[in-house]
């Protein structure tokens, strides 16, 4: 890959955010072009945070830093999310609506069971208010067209199930009705879904409250800046990590080949 930064400009690298709550990952975008006041300067990240979610996002600023972010895409991501037991909302997460209840009794030792049966990888049906997309069209829109029946999304989410990898969940806190876990998950996994199926294993259902990415491949939240703190394009030009030396340190050969 070519990482030929241009003299003239300098602003290009890649930025490491830490998300706040109650944002999209496009509103994040949008809000450092504001800064940078510059249009026609490319800006991407990799990787979406639903807009509850907080934690990591990586930003690539330029075009030398936004060709590499579809490789980032592929690199495991660490995840911390806390979920209530015996509720559902249509989004699986607390900004939805309630379209389930469940008074069964789970207990610690039902969820560590429940994750142990999932082992190291399992076929994941993606939740239907998400970004992914049918046929151009983000599934969430679909969700909320009136044509579509709730047995036409039943057949586009099976179609869009896919096998995730697992590489290691941890069951962190259990106070009824809440439990709380650390996952360490592939590409394409969505979190609001697993602590649902762990929870739907365990003889209940579950919503996601909480959600926060900790890393994503070797980068985690030690060197992150706060959105709120970016005010200035010299704020930003100085938290920017260089394209060459971010993709020596943590690019493999297999990122290319993806």
């Amino acid at each position: 890959m070519e990482t030929n930064n241009k003299k003239n400009n300098p602003i290009v690298g890649f930025l490491l955010i830490n998300k706040p709550k109650g944002t999209n990952s496009f509103r994040c975008i949008a809000q450092i072009r504001r800064i940078l006041k510059q249009k026609k300067l490319k800006v991407g990240y990799a990787g979406t945070l639903d807009p509850f979610a907080t934690g990591l996002m990586i930003v690539g600023i330029g075009r030398d830093a936004t060709k590499a972010l579809h490789a980032i895409t592929w690199w495991n991501k660490k995840y911390k999310a806390s979920a209530k037991l015996g509720e559902l909302t249509d989004t699986l997460d607390v900004t939805g609506k309630i379209i389930d209840t469940n008074d069964s009794i789970v207990t610690e030792e039902d969820l560590k069971k429940a994750i142990k049966s999932l082992g190291d990888k399992y076929e994941q049906t993606p939740p239907i208010y998400s970004a992914l997309k049918h046929k151009g069209v983000p599934l969430y829109q679909l969700a909320r067209h009136k044509g579509k029946t709730e047995e036409d999304l039943k057949d586009i989410l099976k179609k869009k199930s896919r096998m995730i990898k697992l590489n290691s969940i941890t069951l962190l806190e259990f106070n009824p009705p809440y439990f709380a876990i650390e996952a360490d998950v592939s590409h394409g996994t969505y979190i609001r879904t697993l602590m649902n199926d762990i929870a739907r294993i365990a003889g209940s259902c579950a919503t996601t409250h909480t959600l926060e990415r900790l890393s994503v491949g070797q980068l985690n939240l030690d060197n992150v800046i706060g959105l709120d703190d970016l005010k200035t394009p010299e704020d930003i030009t100085k938290n920017l990590l260089n394209v060459e030396e971010f993709i020596g340190k943590y690019f493999s050969e297999e990122d290319f080949s993806n």
